[in-house]
């Protein structure tokens, strides 16, 4: 692994990701249909160390962001403070590429310099409402997209028979460990008489970090914090063994005064 890519799985690790759904935008009548009912807001820029906030923007909303990058039309999809999918769409060879590849392009390339989006605000779905003003011309483009469709399946088909480039069996190998601790850490807590208050999992310097803040649960009785550490010291690292991670753990359990 290059040591520049692998920072910026780390990083797409940290992020939060539908991993189940990351491949939603290879329908293009979906994503057709979500900027239909888009409203275009304004122009931003996204530098490297933006991406890790990223998700924010979409917080209790929808929303996408569009750009071009060599020719090619990248499209991100956020909903309620996660990244739903990514895709990329190069019209002149007909292809189209979805999932964690785009995005990792994407970080990698605002490295060199601040990458321009547009962002749109994608509105609740009236059947009634048509006088809406939508991105036209970005909808066209789609449309467009569709007339190499034979082009696109052939060489959706086999792609699933062609493994993964490790880098990317890497990271989503990351981002499913994130979501799995995520619920035993939620499942465990109250048995030692906490509260979880606060979780973030994320990966730097090829450490897994999770860091935790808990609180007394009810009136009575006592947090307790050390022996939710011991247990968790144990089973996470068990978790990212059975994921082949092999990165070391560091488990912070704080709690809140």
């Amino acid at each position: 692994m290059l040591s520049e890519e692998k920072e910026v799985y780390e990083l797409i690790a940290s992020l939060p990701i539908e991993l189940k759904k990351i491949n939603v935008l290879n329908d293009i009548t979906f994503e057709a249909q979500l900027l239909m009912r888009s409203r275009f807001v304004k122009k931003i820029n996204i530098r490297y160390e933006d991406f890790l906030n990223l998700p924010s923007i979409s917080n209790d909303k929808e929303v996408l962001l569009t750009t071009e990058l060599d020719n090619k039309r990248f499209i991100i999809y956020l909903e309620n403070g996660r990244i739903i999918s990514v895709a990329m769409s190069d019209p002149v060879k007909g292809e189209r590429t979805v999932g964690l590849k785009p995005l990792a392009m994407l970080i990698l390339a605002s490295k060199s310099s601040p990458i321009q989006f547009k962002l749109f605000e994608v509105q609740p779905y009236i059947e009634e409402d048509r006088t809406r003003e939508t991105p036209k011309s970005i909808v066209r483009e789609i449309v467009e997209e569709k007339k190499p469709a034979e082009k696109i399946l052939e060489k959706q088909r086999p792609s699933s028979l062609v493994e993964k480039p490790v880098i990317v069996k890497f990271a989503e190998k990351l981002v499913e460990f994130r979501e799995k601790a995520r619920k035993m850490i939620s499942d465990s807590a109250p048995s030692f008489g906490c509260q979880l208050v606060d979780l973030k999992i994320g990966v730097s310097k090829g450490v897994i970090h999770v860091k935790l803040v808990v609180r007394k649960k009810g009136f009575f009785g006592k947090c307790r914090a050390d022996e939710l550490k011991a247990l968790l010291d144990n089973d996470l690292n068990l978790l990212a063994t059975m994921y082949d991670l092999n990165l070391p753990l560091k488990i912070i359990v704080s709690i809140e005064k």
